[in-house]
């Protein structure tokens, strides 16, 4: 299996890391750019997140770093979910948080973990190997909640803490600390009632999820459901999963668009949903006519968006989930405790007027799509 990885981050590595925009050394994660699909149709080319800084103004610029570590340095293993994009802007905030540390003296070696695909064996793997690889501390995006918390409360007994971070959080386990996106249903209400007031409360929808079991997109498809449930003329036509791909996103919505041709809406709710499901729209010269809403921040997401193919981005603030996952990793091996125990970094709806200062924001400028 393939797998990405950054080992011993240094401090010129993390200064060099936070000046290329949180791509760092990695390989590109952008692996579903610039492809094409069966139809014949060409994949926007625009690279998904590989130079996000992941920042925008949901970014906390009032979070104390005054904070005095007791140690030269920390070492930090991190396992995520796969290899995406949308963790480029996470580790953008990790490498600030790394760089801004080493302007104290203090040097964190980490490491930045995720399988090719969604694995929750995988991840349980990657936390039993990292506890006998003598890390501080052990810092988990969480895929199944119950299949992780047992590696996680095994982790700790072996006398090695835990944090979990970004999109999922298990409260009832002996983590140390969460920092992440405390409301994924309520980001799921809120593009599911974004998407049934511009389709004026009728029609038919249909629902992109993600990966099956991972928390964060089965609390927003929940809120998708119960959110439609309160517009008895919209009808979900049909529900399926793309497992983060965006090849299959794109397959499933070209279906979708052959069987349903009265399709009114489309509803996303993972970061690889609404580049395929845009794209096929937008190959199938419907752009504007269905409205789609999804999430995050991926550059293509964001041009949809800017060109009206997208209706509605949930955009989560990703700098934080890394930025602070530092400092309160630093903490927690010090022996202090992080308060509060679960961050809430947010997110925000953001519409097309506003899709240039997103992109500029988290690229750097407004790129069009080739």
């Amino acid at each position: 299996m393939m797998k990405k990885r950054i080992v011993s981050v240094t401090l010129a590595a993390a200064l060099a890391a936070s000046m290329l925009a949180g791509c760092g050394n990695s390989e590109s994660s952008g692996s579903n750019s610039g492809t094409s699909t069966d139809s014949g149709s060409t994949t926007i080319t625009a690279q998904a997140g590989d130079s996000a800084t992941g920042k925008t103004d949901l970014a906390d610029s009032s979070f104390d770093t005054s904070y005095e570590p007791k140690k030269d340095s920390y070492k930090i293993y991190c396992t995520y979910k796969n290899i995406h994009s949308w963790y480029d802007a996470i580790k953008s905030g990790i490498d600030a948080a790394v760089a801004d540390l080493a302007d104290k003296g203090v040097t964190i070696d980490y490491e930045w973990y995720g399988p090719a695909e969604p694995d929750a064996v995988d991840q349980v793997n990657s936390i039993e190997t990292a506890v006998g690889q003598g890390w501080d501390l052990i810092a988990v995006d969480v895929n199944q909640p119950e299949t992780t918390a047992e590696a996680i409360n095994a982790a700790v007994e072996a006398g090695v803490p835990v944090a979990t971070f970004a999109s999922s959080d298990i409260e009832d386990c002996e983590r140390s600390f969460f920092v992440g996106n405390t409301d994924n249903y309520g980001d799921g209400c809120a593009l599911a009632e974004a998407v049934c007031e511009k389709m004026g409360g009728e029609g038919q929808i249909a629902i992109l999820a993600g990966t099956m079991g991972a928390a964060s997109h089965e609390e927003r498809l929940q809120g998708f459901k119960d959110t439609i449930a309160k517009y008895p003329d919209i009808e979900i036509v049909d529900e399926q999963r793309d497992n983060d791909s965006v090849e299959k996103a794109i397959s499933i919505t070209e279906a979708w668009l052959q069987a349903y041709p009265d399709l009114k809406g489309i509803l996303c709710n993972n970061m690889s949903n609404p580049v395929g499901a845009c794209q096929a729209v937008e190959d199938a010269g419907k752009s504007g006519d269905i409205v789609i809403g999804g999430m995050d921040h991926d550059l293509r997401t964001l041009e949809y968006l800017k060109d009206g193919t997208l209706y509605v981005a949930q955009v989560q603030n990703c700098y934080d989930m890394g930025y602070k996952l530092i400092w309160d990793a630093v903490k927690t091996i010090d022996g202090e405790t992080v308060e509060p125990e679960a961050t809430n970094v947010g997110s925000t709806s953001v519409y097309a007027a506003d899709a240039d200062k997103y992109i500029e924001m988290l690229y750097g400028e407004s790129t069009d799509a080739e």
